[in-house]
């Protein structure tokens, strides 16, 4: 089975999964999957997660919803696989939930002193 296809039902069924409190064991998660690759192994899975924004706890799997649940998954996974896999996992889950980074905020995109000093500043003043 398609990798990417695999990985995109994961990522729908982790929507349902939201929070630390919500984490699932592995189990349930492979039993869904083996409805569509009936073969597909722990380790398997473990390869298709490691590239989402899927963090893992002693209770299980789950989506953050927080900065706080993001760095208690870098401390754990830490502890087990060491400081450059935790930084390299986290960093994953940063780039695809910005917000959830210590000191995030929301650049202001449509404010229109931020486009006229762009515009002065590039030259292209009437």
């Amino acid at each position: 089975m398609n990798e990417d296809y695999l990985k995109t039902r994961l990522m729908e069924f982790f929507q349902g999964h939201r929070g630390r409190a919500e984490a699932i064991k592995r189990e349930r998660i492979l039993d869904y999957l083996r409805k569509f690759e009936p073969g597909i192994s722990d380790r398997k899975l473990r390869k298709l997660y490691s590239s989402l924004p899927i963090c893992s706890c002693p209770e299980g799997l789950f989506l953050p919803n927080s900065g706080e649940e993001v760095e208690e998954f870098r401390a754990y996974l830490a502890k087990a696989w060491g400081p450059i896999v935790a930084d390299r996992r986290v960093k994953l889950i940063y780039a695809f939930y910005p917000s959830l980074q210590p000191g995030y905020r929301q650049p202001d995109l449509f404010s229109r002193r931020h486009e006229e000093s762009e515009i002065k500043a590039l030259g292209l003043e009437d």
